[in-house]
């Protein structure tokens, strides 16, 4: 893995998405870069062109990009797998809370975090995160990128379940992984991408 990609998971995990995305866009041209009309980077003082309420909660913003240009697609492919370091990162951070929350809550005198399918799900989710960190780096083809995504959108939503009726709320901090899906979105050229 790559200095820059480690650094993008390492501050996804210990500082925010935000931060984890500025690291990912650090040396981006954003404007020549972004697949479609807008751009998902962190909150500045730039002009966001639409907000998103969770986004927002995250310090993610919205801009608008000029409609006529051809991204630069190697460009693309390396921020496409520096989102994926830090969507690790963030889904790294979440589990460690969620093992924290289930490791407060009992059920029939034990803790949650002993139940036979928490374990099993927390090792799933294990599991899926070293394979997609060994995915992200080594696939430039925008397929496999796309579809790297997807599987991220499910890890963060397996994730989420731990946190049970929690997860769904907007000031919980499993919010930075329904917004990295978000960020995703916007960055992950999926049109006319069949994996």
């Amino acid at each position: 893995m790559s200095t820059v990609m480690l650094r993008c998971e390492r501050t996804g995990r210990e500082e925010s998405l935000a931060a984890g995305l500025a690291v990912a866009l650090s040396d981006v041209d954003v404007m020549a870069t972004a697949p479609g009309g807008y751009a998902a980077v962190p909150a500045t003082d730039r002009d966001t062109e639409f907000v998103n309420g969770l986004a927002e909660r995250e310090g993610i913003a919205f801009i608008a990009c000029p409609a006529d240009r051809a991204p630069d697609t190697y460009r693309l492919a390396e921020v496409s797998r520096r989102l994926a370091a830090v969507r690790l990162g963030v889904i790294r951070r979440s589990l460690d809370l969620a093992v924290e929350h289930l490791s407060g809550r009992e059920s029939g005198g034990e803790p949650l975090v002993r139940k036979q399918m928490i374990t099993a799900t927390i090792a799933d989710v294990m599991a899926e995160v070293e394979m997609l960190r060994a995915y992200a780096t080594s696939q430039s083809d925008p397929a496999a990128l796309a579809e790297l995504h997807t599987r991220l959108d499910e890890v963060g939503w397996e994730v989420t379940t731990l946190f049970g009726a929690a997860g769904y709320i907007a000031d919980h901090p499993a919010r930075a992984l329904y917004v990295s899906a978000i960020v995703a979105s916007v960055w992950i050229d999926r049109e006319g991408v069949t994996p």
